[in-house]
């Protein structure tokens, strides 16, 4: 409702400098105690105010500008234009109390419109409460940006908390120490305690095991930071969209560390940026290039593009991805879920894996005395059932995860188009070390080998008595055959 060109006395407000201004009794009527309104004094002086009672309905007029502009006994023209919601001037702390009118309780999770600036942004929010003067305040949060500002907020929405529209997914557990609300069918939001909080979309774990093998070595899991890091273009990617798939509103930034022994620094920084940006669609500036200088002008493992670091400076999504692999592998470990341990291997092998043997085609994933441990304990659930562990010798804290090339060979049939998916330059040299071994050079060209692999084909089912190929065993070769070709 807009209320124009009433005319009124500004009187006395309080004696501080305040003004008052008492609504004529004409118009007293369509006004209520409590509303807010946006005012406009004499077509120039504008203040948001709430209507009150002092000797009359009325409205303050601020201190400030009353002594500024000299009010106090002058007739001015009015205009009030009821604001959609209630105004506040946001706290040092980033703090915006509600009116006591809004039905809101302690903890309450709760959707606002916010406008600040003539922006307009729908926000989730939490609700604290405080006893002041034998009165319960109750308030929420806004980030710093918001700080010192006016903003127009409109309630929403108040959801039912900690409850999920269905029962029995994994997200109960993973959610149940921390404070949430489900926004939407597939989404959810979460808070804990005064950190900011991130909208998650709901998501399975067949789903997300082969991209938290990939966390699992190539992420940040401790600290208040989330991040990890690509090191080709097809990890970027795949990185990118699955983060993009766990949390909604992800805030991601990316920055590029790179190693060489190239002199034109600044003029590689360009490059890197333009490289970047055209495979992954992500904007870094060069000044968020990080340069390591080497003497070597050439190393087998070294990207001549660097490495992609992808962060969020959110703690709650570090703690989210953190309760993510531990629901993993608690669902590992309990039903014995062969599909979902080898998915997550897969995973760790994009990120730690390594070929590094000319002649027999293994692959060793190189940690961390405890993350050996768990991931040998997945290993033993997963169709790598045969893996060791080997100890770095004169290094403390650094071990393999050893898998042997028959157990690759024997389980083609299911890794054919899943290993090294992302990253291909392993991939080839898995494809050539692998041909080499005497056990694919049987299998492949039919080649003589020795008894002690004719025997361990046997044990695995791939080879009769006859030494003929099982029905298994010809999956197994055309599985292999296919990946060889593959590009």
């Amino acid at each position: 409702m807009n209320t124009k060109n009433f005319k009124a006395t500004v009187t006395k407000g309080n004696n501080k400098g305040a003004g008052f201004i008492r609504f004529p009794a004409e118009i007293r009527a369509h006004f209520s105690i409590g509303d807010q309104y946006k005012a406009k004094i004499d077509n120039a002086t504008k203040f948001y105010a709430k209507i009150r009672y002092y000797n009359g309905n009325g409205i303050f007029v601020p201190r400030d500008i009353s002594i500024k502009n000299k009010l106090c006994g002058k007739q001015v023209v009015v205009d009030l234009e009821k604001i959609d919601g209630f105004y506040s001037l946001v706290g040092d702390d980033g703090r915006v109390y509600i009116p006591n009118s809004y039905d809101v309780r302690d903890k309450d999770i709760i959707l606002l419109k916010i406008i600040a600036d003539t922006i307009e942004k729908e926000k989730f929010c939490k609700i604290y409460s405080r006893e002041r003067n034998n009165t319960t305040e109750f308030f929420f949060h806004l980030e710093s940006n918001y700080i010192g500002k006016e903003v127009i907020t409109k309630l929403i929405t108040v959801f039912p908390k900690n409850k999920l529209s269905y029962s029995g997914s994994f997200l109960t557990e993973i959610l149940k120490e921390f404070e949430f609300a489900e926004v939407e069918e597939e989404r959810v939001i979460i808070f804990n305690g005064k950190m900011l909080p991130i909208l998650i979309n709901k998501v399975t774990m067949e789903e997300l095991a082969h991209y938290l093998g990939c966390y699992f070595s190539d992420g940040t899991k401790k600290g208040n930071s989330w991040g990890i890091c690509a090191s080709t273009f097809e990890q970027a990617n795949y990185y990118l969209k699955r983060h993009n798939e766990i949390i909604y509103d992800q805030r991601i930034f990316c920055s590029v560390t790179c190693t060489t022994y190239l002199e034109d620094l600044e003029q590689l920084k360009n490059n890197l940026a333009l490289i970047w940006k055209e495979h992954t669609g992500q904007n870094i500036e060069p000044r968020k290039i990080r340069i390591i200088k080497t003497n070597t002008e050439y190393a087998s493992n070294r990207n001549p593009y660097g490495s992609l670091v992808i962060k969020e400076n959110r703690q709650l999504t570090l703690m989210y991805y953190n309760r993510l692999l531990e629901s993993l592998f608690s669902i590992i470990k309990k039903e014995h879920h062969k599909e979902l341990a080898t998915e997550f291997i897969l995973g760790t092998m994009e990120g730690d894996g390594c070929v590094n043997s000319k002649t027999h085609g293994h692959i060793i994933i190189t940690t961390n005395d405890a993350e050996v441990k768990i991931l040998k304990e997945i290993c033993d659930k997963s169709y790598f059932s045969k893996s060791s562990i080997r100890q770095w010798k004169g290094k403390k804290n650094r071990a393999d995860l050893f898998i042997g090339s028959l157990e690759l060979i024997r389980n083609m049939p299911y890794l054919k188009d899943k290993i090294f998916q992302y990253y291909p330059k392993r991939r080839k040299l898995l494809q050539e070390r692998l041909a080499a071994t005497g056990c694919a050079q049987f299998l492949l060209k039919g080649t003589k080998t020795s008894n002690t692999v004719i025997g361990k084909l046997k044990e695995n089912g791939i080879l009769d008595s006859d030494n003929k190929l099982t029905e298994f065993g010809k999956e197994v070769q055309a599985s292999l055959r296919e990946f060889m070709e593959r590009v």
